[in-house]
């Protein structure tokens, strides 16, 4: 077992499991998760949705218990049990009453352990996600931010949608549920992370005992992606008046050491209302509601986007005006004000979200999974407090110059008017 701060400690069971908690005095409640190496980058080929629908199908139900149970079982013990598949990763997660932390954690484990994968909830459950692609199908924002995941990753999975497509769903078994879940969701590629009033020994030994056991997973052998060509992926919507955009453009890594300083950047850009883009495209021109930047890192990429809304009529102008910002910040870079008050921002918004043990759970489930290694808050502030105008200056160098060559466009457009509005170098 190893100590990193006060409060958290860590230990690797003999199955390959690995034990994080984070002890919080203050708070009567622990927040539980456990998380596995694989998200929808790692479904086979033509599977595309197999990691969300195993994420849905274990909470249907054990050897033991059906799905009604499991409902009955946890809210009986005042627990909230709940699950997320992304990109790169599979949890299942909980929060209770830390007086019902015992049955609670067997209940979750006892879940996670040993799914049943039966038939007749599979039918069921296709249903259940069919709905969801279709939502997602019908809903512009969404289409408009898978569109640009599928502009940068192209065919590579990380471009596709995270539930699949009705197609490839639709052709899931119940025996490839079940051999997917025995080779990648075992002990060895899982990190299991409590925070609130926990103990780490108590909380060990009974991982131990009921998961530590699924030892056999393999991990994910993943192949990173390409450098896709840039362009655009149009959904045309005769029936909106607005255009829904989202733009993007490569980055780096999570690893990589200029992550803190991206996320500054992306803070002064447009990650709040006194940001450049917000104070320009909407306070100044009127030309959006809202508008908005954001980063995200991967194990081996990441992207820098932004995304807007706005009237057909005033679409060229609003990719002027973001053309005109982008120079500006190249030309200018930013000022010693705006820096530091978008590293205020930045390391405020970390400090607020960790006043949920559930977010400082997952930052902790993700730090390991990413980095193999705990990063505490301190760490992170620090790193954040040795930042320097003159980083987030290089990064403007190396990030930006390349401009948003990446969209993912909803609207009332046609194919010809997309290739021409978001040329590769229009938005630069």
């Amino acid at each position: 077992m190893a100590k990193t701060e006060a409060g958290i400690q860590t230990s690797v069971l003999p199955g390959g499991l690995v034990v994080v908690t984070e002890q919080l005095p203050h708070v009567r409640s622990v927040a539980l998760g456990l998380s596995f190496n694989v998200g929808s980058r790692d479904d086979p080929d033509g599977k595309a949705g197999l990691a969300h629908l195993i994420e849905h199908m274990v909470f249907k139900g054990t050897q033991d218990k059906d799905a009604v149970a499991i409902n009955i079982a946890a809210e009986s013990l005042g627990a909230e049990l709940n699950a997320f598949t992304d990109k790169e990763t599979t949890c299942f997660y909980g929060r209770f009453p830390a007086d019902q932390r015992g049955p609670v954690t067997a209940l979750l484990t006892e879940v996670v352990s040993a799914p049943a994968f039966r038939a007749e909830e599979l039918a069921r459950e296709k249903e259940v996600v069919a709905e969801e692609i279709r939502t997602a199908s019908e809903d512009p924002d969404t289409c408009a931010v898978n569109g640009m995941f599928r502009a940068v990753y192209d065919t590579h999975p990380m471009g596709s949608q995270i539930a699949g497509t009705h197609e490839s769903v639709a052709g899931l078994t119940v025996f490839e549920l079940g051999r997917r879940y025995e080779e990648a969701y075992g002990a060895g590629c899982a990190v299991a992370v409590a925070v609130g009033q926990v103990e780490h020994d108590e909380l060990a030994e009974r991982l131990g005992a009921l998961l530590d056991r699924r030892n056999n997973c393999r991990p994910m052998g993943r192949v990173g992606p390409g450098p896709a060509k840039p362009g655009s992926r149009l959904k045309t919507r005769s029936d909106l008046s607005q255009v829904y955009v989202c733009l993007a453009m490569p980055t780096f890594a999570y690893a990589d050491p200029r992550r803190h300083a991206l996320v500054v950047l992306n803070t002064a850009l447009g990650g709040g209302v006194s940001s450049r883009l917000f104070q320009r495209l909407r306070e100044r021109e009127a030309l959006v509601y809202s508008v908005a930047s954001f980063a995200e890192s991967y194990g081996d990429s990441g992207l820098l986007g932004i995304y807007f809304v706005t009237d057909r009529r005033k679409l060229e102008r609003c990719l002027d005006v973001l053309a005109e910002e982008l120079a500006r910040l190249r030309r200018e870079r930013l000022s010693e004000e705006e820096f530091e008050r978008a590293r205020v921002m930045t390391r405020s918004s970390l400090l607020l979200a960790l006043e949920s043990p559930t977010s400082r759970m997952m930052r902790l489930a993700r730090a390991w999974q990413m980095l193999g290694r705990v990063v505490t808050v301190d760490e992170t502030v620090d790193a954040f407090g040795r930042l320097t105008r003159d980083d987030v200056s290089r990064l403007v160098d190396e990030v930006l110059a390349r401009g948003f060559g990446y969209a993912g466009v909803v609207g009332p457009l046609n194919e010809e008017e997309c290739t021409r509005l978001f040329a590769p170098d229009a938005v630069k």
